[in-house]
């Protein structure tokens, strides 16, 4: 049996791109523990001799904390500008990286890493045969080594565990053993979907480069200096140079930020926000409808304190009624 027909004979909801949404209770409405299907995830595997090296020089993390010290992180391939082309999780495998990626952007990383990777002794493919599953809340044990602290990976018989905090994990596993293992996995939890994968995102302070926002933000703008997933002593890599200048001799005048508003209809990435007057604020990354709240990741300007507004078709700025939300983590100072 595939995949998605035994998702279908779970009860998946899906979008019109065919993503599952969730198994008929939107977030909201699910409480925790939860076994959550990251559909709008997929696995993109590099391997070979010159892996490291390679995605070393290619993205904003230190691989070495991946490739050494079996850490799981956030990581961006940027442009010349220093902006964000696509963003990813790194995940370490035995002969290289897992690269999980929102599968919006799949064949944009494969397109924009391909062009390199043919001076090196490695492979980057979209693995088919592998998905993404996480638990959230509740004891992930026995799917999750016990001793695996915040931000590391393992092996396991089953495939890989990322323990991303004290509540969330990654599962990367094999179909078959996805299937196989479903009903212990889903007792006593709640299933989801990718609307709830992205949910705990946000509230998770976590953004990812979405089509409509590529290329527009600093790595520091969505906080992946504060997430580990880029480094100020690595070396070079594409747009190093400008991020550096950021981080040693600038100031961030923009930072991800976690807002909500009332409304069932979420907006797209790159949506521009603006003030009452229509001055733009900033750009949105993700947002997700739950319990009759639109919870958003935008970044937008520090200075700013109010309501956020749309530009509508008549020209005006329409209110949100947006309102501040907190992050579980600390800014650093301006």
């Amino acid at each position: 049996m595939s995949w998605q027909t035994f998702l279908d004979q779970t009860g998946a909801v899906r979008d019109t791109d065919g993503t599952v949404l969730h198994f008929g209770r939107p977030p909201g409405h699910v409480p925790q523990p939860q076994l959550i299907v990251c559909d709008h995830l997929r696995v993109i595997t590099l391997r070979g001799a010159d892996a490291a090296a390679f995605l070393q020089g290619q993205v904003t993390a230190d691989v070495r904390d991946v490739s050494e010290q079996q850490y799981s992180r956030l990581a961006m391939h940027l442009s010349l500008k220093g902006r964000a082309l696509v963003s990813m999780r790194l995940v370490p495998a035995a002969d290289g990286f897992d690269l999980l990626v929102p599968g919006s952007m799949a064949g944009a990383l494969l397109k924009l890493l391909g062009k390199y990777i043919v001076f090196s002794k490695a492979t980057l493919a979209l693995d088919e045969t592998r998905v993404v599953l996480s638990l959230v809340g509740g004891d992930p044990a026995p799917a999750v080594p016990g001793d695996l602290s915040p931000g590391k990976a393992a092996a396991t018989a089953d495939g890989t565990a990322v323990r991303l905090d004290g509540q969330r994990s990654l599962l990367v596993v094999p179909v078959e053993t996805a299937i196989a293992n479903w009903r212990a996995l889903s007792e006593g939890r709640d299933i989801g979907g990718a609307e709830h994968a992205r949910l705990n995102d946000i509230l998770a302070g976590e953004g990812q480069v979405l089509p409509g926002a590529e290329d527009l933000f600093l790595p520091q703008a969505l906080n992946y200096d504060v997430l580990h997933g880029v480094s100020f002593r690595k070396g070079c890599y594409t747009g190093q140079e400008v991020v550096a200048r950021m981080h040693f001799k600038g100031q961030m005048k923009q930072r991800l930020q976690h807002v909500s508003w009332p409304g069932d209809t979420p907006l797209p990435a790159g949506t521009v926000l603006r003030d009452a007057d229509g001055k733009a604020l900033g750009e949105l990354v993700d947002s997700v409808t739950a319990g009759g709240q639109v919870h958003a990741l935008a970044v937008l300007r520090l200075a700013h304190d109010g309501d956020l507004y749309l530009q509508g078709e008549d020209g005006l700025a329409h209110a949100l009624g947006a309102r501040p939300e907190t992050l579980p983590y600390e800014l650093p100072a301006r």
